[in-house]
């Protein structure tokens, strides 16, 4: 028998149906997007930066720290502009308005106005430009960031700080001064040390997010070791009552945040009264230890010319001196070499109570936004908050470049902690009942 008639053209038609079948529309389909690829290997490169190049430089230069933020930062602008924009207007808006925003805003302005009657008008304006610009800078840096983080990028902090704290105990060990060709070896180990207890709260901040705390124990054993190899007693103090801190913190941030900010905001807006008042009980300290401590000698001197200040010239309270006097005004000889190195009394006789108010507004604001942040990421920024403070008000050289730049890479270092705190939900495993397969028709003979 020949072939049953339509059979070899029902095959031919089968074949051909399946031939010309429609591919699946694009769409369906994943499609690469160059940009948004070359976006996330930019921001890869300027955290990288940031993370592992800025606390291990900062062992041996106290100059790559200038060159190396910018390079981090115009890595991240330049991802940003590849990315679909983000609401930088928004942002920035959202963030001046709020109590910080403002205090720093008038505290740049204020600050900008006295070089007008400073004595060192330029000088001031340098500094003015170097130390604001890199603040403006920052700033929009954190608002062009995507609003949120990939998870391997937040582990680039914590592992950052890994080299630089064991070149840091090995620099602290063997003598900064034998393996440093740079002069004031040793000042620049207090700094490398004083920049990772600052970095190592956004690094704790992002082990948290990721829920290791194993990691997290480690990392703050390694810096303290790193801290008390180099003895730096300012880094080990703002170590630990940043510790005190985040300890209290954990329990309710809001409340913790409002009570850290009115705290620092007291201490910053009643500044002229404290040479007043310590000054009789270190001088009291000094002579009960017989002389044997002459640091409570030092500090007495030192509240003793800060009182005289305070009582001789009133009237510059409120106005302040101008930019920067307090700074270079004892490098030239201008005021005595004893006066207090603390920001409380650069901030008062530098731009007065306008300054001093707005840096308590700014303290108090800045405290109370960390507490209303995510409840993982809070109290690191509470804890990170203090420990600046503390520096700052113990007197480090925290009105120079170097300690903004220091604040700037761990504010971007938080801001990208902070858009690293979100969870993707896998979705729910369902059984699935077995379906026996029918059995097979008998051919019908």
């Amino acid at each position: 028998m020949g072939p049953s008639p339509g059979g070899p053209s029902r095959a031919g038609g089968v074949a051909g149906h399946h031939s010309l079948a429609p591919m699946p529309p694009s769409s369906s389909r994943p499609i690469d997007d160059p940009a948004a690829d070359a976006a996330l290997l930019l921001i890869r490169l300027g955290l990288l930066v940031l993370a592992f190049a800025v606390p291990l430089s900062a062992v041996i230069s106290r100059r790559a720290l200038y060159t190396l933020l910018p390079i981090g930062g115009g890595l991240l602008i330049v991802a940003a502009s590849l990315l679909p924009r983000p609401p930088v207007k928004r942002r920035l808006a959202g963030a001046l308005t709020t109590a910080a925003g403002l205090g720093a805003l008038v505290l740049l302005a204020w600050s900008a106005a006295s070089i007008i009657w400073t004595p060192f008008p330029a000088e001031a304006a340098q500094r003015w430009l170097k130390e604001g610009g890199t603040i403006m800078a920052v700033g929009l840096v954190m608002a062009l960031l995507p609003e949120r983080t990939r998870t391997s990028n937040l582990y680039l902090f914590p592992l950052g700080l890994v080299p630089a704290g064991i070149a840091t105990a090995v620099f602290g060990l063997v003598g900064a001064q034998r393996l440093s060709q740079f002069p004031d070896a040793d000042g620049t180990l207090e700094r490398a040390v004083v920049s990772l207890v600052v970095l190592v709260w956004p690094a704790l901040g992002a082990l948290a997010v990721r829920e290791r705390w194993t990691s997290a124990a480690l990392l703050v054993i390694g810096i303290t070791l790193s801290a008390m190899a180099a003895w730096t007693p300012v880094a080990l103090t703002g170590l630990a009552l940043g510790a005190v801190a985040f300890a209290g913190a954990t329990l309710s941030p809001r409340r913790a945040g409002v009570v850290f900010g009115a705290a620092a905001g007291a201490v910053l807006l009643f500044a002229p009264g404290i040479p007043f008042v310590f000054e009789p009980l270190f001088d009291r300290l000094g002579t009960i230890t017989g002389g044997r401590l002459p640091e409570f000698a030092e500090m007495a001197r030192g509240l003793h010319v800060w009182a005289d200040l305070v009582a001789s010239d009133r009237l510059r309270l409120v106005t302040g001196h101008g930019l920067d006097l307090a700074t270079r005004g004892a490098v030239v000889g201008y005021l005595p070499p004893e006066i207090p190195r603390s920001l409380a009394f650069e901030i008062w006789y530098d731009l007065g109570l306008v300054g001093a108010a707005a840096a308590a507004l700014l303290a108090f604001g800045g405290f109370v936004l960390a507490g209303r942040t995510a409840v993982a990421v809070a109290p690191f920024l509470i804890a990170e908050i203090v420990s600046g403070l503390t520096f700052a008000l113990w007197g480090l050289d925290t009105t120079e470049l170097w300690w903004v730049t220091t604040l700037s890479v761990g504010a971007l270092a938080f801001a990208v902690v902070i858009r690293g705190q979100y969870r993707t939900e896998r979705p729910h495993a369902q059984v699935v009942p077995r379906v026996e397969p029918l059995p097979p028709r008998r051919a019908a003979s």
